[in-house]
């Protein structure tokens, strides 16, 4: 037979059945790999349910089926319409134009698709080179360029080791997000059954000091940084084999103001995003830990030698801009901190490496950049664009491709957009912050003033309901009752108007007869923090069709599925970032807006510093006009 593209997780079917239409292949190999997609196979299925049965490649065997190719056909007549442009199966090729596949129906098969959501359509996107030079091609050993001249000379013969590409996954955290610290403080909220009293008191003292924080590292869930570095292939901690010419490393940088298995830095990490936990200490971080990865990997591979170097790179929050000023750390390429790697000797690189060609950032994913940098230059203020020398700025070739989703619904003062500018691509989708960049807990009970609070200075004797202050506020009241954000079915969910009192110290003076009341809209309910599994599932199909070697997300798995009334929404949302086509209807917006958008911006008060009251903060106070959004602007560059 002819060679034929490869069939992968991914590539598009077509079903003749009615209805069914273009789907995805849904399966494939858990460690055969083409282009970084699980290879298909036969027994594989499509979205549509359909199974690869017949016009397969039987004498090519992958975990013991027959390969599945461009061609290959499925139990309801359906047939593989995509495959592998760089892999082809057969006795002999005979080069013809690849076909694509065609874009998801997702007016007709929505549910088929998101049976596997995280799949991706193959895209026109440039795929990361696999190789610089000719694949396989071994590199003569200690070509390295400061030893060219001694080793050619002392060697009657040269040895040889294997050239390769080496694909680096880098992930940034966002701020008040640490995995490490998310499983701690998971063990600390998990029943202490079946311990004797001394390990009951063991467990004790862990907890008591990280725990207790309703808004510290330890009480998150991990982010969806986390979740995707998970994904991301490893090769570290093994000797490849020998004629091996690609391999992927992967590293993760803990987010801004945590440490793991230490107390949070709130200043100036979490506030400011300065100091030893704040953004550029973390972008520092990040260059430490790539450098180790890197040795580490050298010393376990000592007959290889880098050809090329590609990564890929995340961040969320104060974590993404993290991960734009470290790109551009990358992009000064041997003027840079890669440059300081080779010259300390922890880069081991062939005769022909060249540091403009072979050194590439291939994805940068990011969710909603806020860099919210205060510092001496802005009085403190971390919602203007004063950011204290973090470069943020991507120019149209910092990457193959960069994308940003954006929270459309997160409006606090302290939680300005800095934008990416064209060619890259922003992506506005419902939801606040972390309903994007995740770290909810899957439910939590939000007990907030989602309005600002009345107050009036009046007399003791004043009955609270008597006062302005109790008149505007009843109306505010009304106003967020009109916003619909308590759904039918949570019988605790409750909106009303807390009314308090506030009586001064006692000065012997008229203050004495005198009280503030105040009055507020409260609003409690549940919320689930289910809708940062849909953007997880943006992002990777977005990665994985730029090429990110990314392992599909398990659906069975608890902690990565989606409740069944999000799966119609996800497949509209992820329409929606593939190709700006679709729309959610008005019953799924108020289905999104009462159980699973956080009401991020509120007016719940918290102790400053100095823990007196003139140093009570509202961190989450919304911005009086909208959201600030910051323009992407361009910066000095050493390029």
């Amino acid at each position: 037979m002819s060679g034929k593209p490869a069939a992968r997780l991914g590539d598009s079917s077509s079903c003749p059945k009615t209805g069914h239409g273009n789907n995805p292949i849904a399966s494939g190999s858990p460690d055969v790999f083409f282009d970084g997609l699980p290879a298909a196979r036969a027994g594989d299925s499509t979205g549509c349910g359909s199974t690869l049965s017949s016009n397969l490649v039987p004498n090519v065997l992958i975990n013991g089926k027959p390969a599945a190719t461009l061609g290959s056909l499925g139990d309801h007549g359906s047939v593989v319409i995509g495959g592998s442009g760089t892999v082809i199966i057969g006795t002999s090729h005979t080069p013809s134009p690849f076909v694509p596949p065609e874009p998801l129906n997702i007016a007709t098969s929505a549910h088929a698709m998101l049976a596997s959501p995280a799949l991706p359509q193959r895209s026109a996107i440039p795929m990361a080179r696999a190789w610089q030079e000719e694949p396989g091609g071994l590199a003569p050993l200690g070509l390295e360029e400061e030893d060219e001249e001694e080793e050619l000379g002392d060697q009657p013969q040269q040895l040889e080791r294997q050239a390769i590409t080496l694909r680096i996954g880098v992930f940034f955290d966002g701020t008040g997000n640490n995995a490490a610290n998310s499983a701690i403080g998971a063990q600390c909220r998990a029943p202490a059954l079946g311990l004797d009293e001394q390990e009951a008191l063991a467990m004790v003292q862990r907890c008591e000091a990280h725990h207790l924080d309703p808004d510290s590292s330890y009480a998150n869930d991990v982010s969806n940084i986390w979740r995707l570095y998970d994904l991301y292939p490893n090769d570290s901690g093994q000797a490849l084999p020998a004629r091996t010419n690609n391999a992927s490393l992967r590293v993760y940088v803990t987010g801004i103001g945590t440490t793991t298995g230490e107390p949070d830095t709130l200043f100036p990490g979490q506030v400011f995003g300065q100091g030893a936990t704040g953004v550029l200490a973390k972008v520092a971080e990040g260059i430490t830990l790539l450098a180790e990865a890197l040795v580490d990997f050298k010393d376990e591979n000592p007959e290889h030698l880098l050809a090329r170097l590609e990564l890929d790179i995340f961040g969320f929050s104060r974590g993404a801009a993290a991960a734009r000023h470290f790109a551009n750390q990358v992009l000064l390429r041997e003027r840079g901190p890669l440059g300081e790697m080779r010259q300390a000797g922890k880069l081991g690189v062939t005769r022909s490496f060249d540091w403009r060609n072979d050194v590439a950032v291939n994805f940068i994913g990011l969710f909603d950049t806020v860099a919210a940098i205060g510092g001496w230059d802005d009085w403190g203020d971390p919602s203007d664009d004063v950011n204290g020398g973090i470069d943020l700025h991507l120019a149209p070739d910092a990457a193959r491709q960069v994308v940003h989703l954006v929270a459309r619904d997160e409006y606090r003062r302290n939680f300005a957009l800095n934008q990416v500018s064209p060619p890259h691509r922003e992506i506005v989708l419902p939801g606040a912050h972390s309903d994007l960049g995740g770290g909810y807990q899957p439910l939590c009970r939000e007990r907030l003033y989602p309005i600002r609070p009345r107050s009036n200075w009046v007399s003791r004797t004043t009955t609270p309901s008597n006062t302005l202050a109790y008149q505007q506020a009843q109306q505010d009241t009304e106003l967020a009752r009109q916003a619909d954000l308590l759904h039918p079915h949570d019988r605790t969910a409750q909106l009303g108007t807390d009314v308090w009192e506030h009586f001064m110290p006692s000065s012997g003076g008229r203050g004495d007869q005198m009280k503030y009341v105040l009055e507020a809209p409260y609003l409690e309910r549940r919320v689930y923090g289910h809708l940062s599994r849909v953007y997880l599932r943006v992002m990777h199909t977005l990665a994985v069709e730029a090429g990110v070697p990314l392992d599909f997300i398990d659906e069975q798995d608890s902690k990565l599925s989606l409740p069944a009334e999000l799966v119609p929404i996800s497949g509209k949302l992820l329409a929606w970032a593939r190709s700006g086509n679709g729309a959610l209807d008005m019953e799924e917006e108020r289905l999104l807006r009462q159980r699973y958008i956080h009401l991020s911006a509120n007016w719940n008060a918290a102790a400053g510093r100095g823990g007196s009251l003139l140093d009570v903060v509202f961190v989450n106070a919304p911005a009086e006009r909208g959201r600030a959004r910051h323009a992407d602007r361009p910066q000095e560059k050493k390029r």
